[in-house]
């Protein structure tokens, strides 16, 4: 079934040897192409344009047909490129849902994040405030003009349903699109999109942490409680000077860290970032380096130091761990996320 609905499945219904089958794509990287935007839509008497690129797969398009429009929005991450139609995560779905659907892929530079030229840049040099068109509003007023645009193009119908892909901060914008703008896209496929987003948002590490609790990638209950009791034991530690000096020596963090740790800047940084790396977003458990994923990270959690009793040795080791299999030192690392 081709119609644009029948592709708004849930991905966690879909097989996975489906979800990694290779598209079936031409040879070679799709061309570069650019429209004309304005650069503040909100600006009657702003007369002021950029050229947006954006690149497009019509392998399995026939014109005249009714097959919906997959529109890949970009931003958070480089410059996009040819592959983003192609190959790339980016909307990596859209790409392997193209021979099924028959559809025409899109994916849409955001503004400023791609600059690959003087013209393609919203701001000059001139400009006193270059950063002033930058915002999510300018960015979904793009796409509406970009999809009018591409309308004229293509010779498309209403028949041709558009439905947005974005993940993280691109998901949000492909999800409001849909929100604030029902007329531009049927549907929208964001993924990993904080649509609701705030200042401190614990509810993703609220989650990240759940995933070093699933048997299924190598976590465990006690995993999850090794780590847990672990950050709680480095926050005690670092309510004191004795703390943050125990700190410093355990985790071999350079002089200046002392005192970078008494201040709540340097006291986030450390336990956001610098205690180890916990990768679950990126989890790969193909890996072979040590503290690479979360079984690696659990086995050091629960076998060197880590026994829940609390005094952050669990979290050393997995910051030596971590770094020394990209041969550079735990220190290092730690160091220079409070330094």
């Amino acid at each position: 079934d081709t119609r644009p609905d029948a592709m708004l499945r849930s991905l966690t219904s879909t097989p996975q040897h489906l979800l990694r089958a290779p598209p079936q794509l031409g040879v070679g990287p799709p061309a570069q192409y650019f429209t004309e935007q304005k650069r503040d839509h909100f600006d009657p008497s702003s007369s002021r344009t950029w050229s947006q690129a954006f690149f497009v797969n019509d392998t399995f398009w026939r014109p005249g047909s009714d097959a919906p429009i997959f529109l890949c929005v970009g931003g958070e991450g480089p410059a996009l490129d040819g592959s983003v139609v192609v190959a790339s995560p980016h909307c990596n779905n859209a790409v392997e849902w193209l021979p099924e659907t028959k559809a025409l892929l899109l994916a849409v530079e955001h503004r400023y994040y791609g600059c690959h030229n003087a013209s393609a840049c919203p701001y000059s040099a001139d400009d006193a405030h270059p950063l002033q068109w930058l915002s999510s509003h300018q960015a979904l007023a793009d796409l509406a003009v970009f999809r009018a645009y591409a309308a004229r193009r293509w010779g498309l119908t209403p028949a041709n349903k558009w439905v947005s892909f974005g993940g993280s901060y691109p998901g949000m914008l492909a999800g409001w699109l849909r929100v604030t703008r029902p007329d531009v896209v049927h549907a929208a496929v964001a993924s990993s999109a904080p649509v609701q987003a705030k200042v401190d948002m614990q509810e993703y590490n609220n989650i990240a942490a759940a995933a070093y609790a699933l048997p299924s990638v190598g976590g465990s209950a006690a995993c999850r409680a090794t780590i847990a009791s672990g950050h709680a034991e480095i926050g005690r530690l670092m309510s004191s000077a004795v703390g943050r000096a125990k700190l410093v020596g355990q985790f071999g963090l350079g002089p200046a860290a002392f005192f970078r740790l008494a201040t709540t800047g340097g006291q986030r940084a450390f336990a956001g970032d610098g205690v180890a790396a916990f990768p679950s977003q990126a989890n790969d458990p193909s890996c072979s380096v040590p503290a690479c994923n979360i079984a690696r990270i659990c086995t050091i959690m629960l076998a060197g130091g880590g026994d829940g009793g609390g005094d952050g040795d669990g979290g050393e080791a997995v910051s030596g761990a971590a770094v020394g299999g990209a041969a550079v030192s735990g220190a290092a690392v730690s160091s220079a996320a409070v330094s």
